[in-house]
């Protein structure tokens, strides 16, 4: 059935001149720049108008307490929601989650919405207290 196809088939008509494929090298470079000039314009408008612009970006850490060598507990904002997590060695832990709003109203003085470095609450301190006696001191 090939042979038959290939047969049919002028030889002539597989001349790269007559397909039309006779085009310089300059031609197809052209081609390249332009679609890869439309590639980065694309691009630029995607970065300029896809991301918001203005207000509280939508994700942020907002205090981190190191309970150990690759133990911590992170507070994190993503959007209107605040939420606790407990991160270990492969291991992420979602403790709780609550408005932003109360947690503001909770931690008027550190919930500016910046990253800042707050300390551990008191109770927690309380429990790490023999610990911490243990440790070096800096400078010491």
């Amino acid at each position: 059935m090939p042979l038959s196809l290939l047969a049919a088939i002028e030889p002539g008509s597989l001349d790269p001149a007559a397909l039309g494929g006779g085009g310089s090298w300059w031609r197809m470079i052209g081609g390249l720049a332009v679609v890869f000039g439309l590639l980065f314009l694309c691009l630029k408008l995607l970065t300029r108008f896809g991301s918001p612009r203005g207000g509280v970006p939508q994700a942020r850490i907002l205090s981190v307490w190191h309970l150990g060598p690759r133990r911590e507990v992170q507070v994190l904002r993503l959007g209107e929601q605040v939420s606790y997590v407990y991160r270990h060695d492969n291991a992420m832990v979602l403790l709780r989650q609550e408005q932003w709003d109360e947690y503001r109203r909770q931690h008027a003085e550190t919930a500016t919405g910046e990253a800042s470095a707050p300390g551990l609450p008191a109770a927690l301190l309380r429990h790490l207290g023999p610990l911490r006696a243990r440790l070096p001191r800096a400078g010491a």
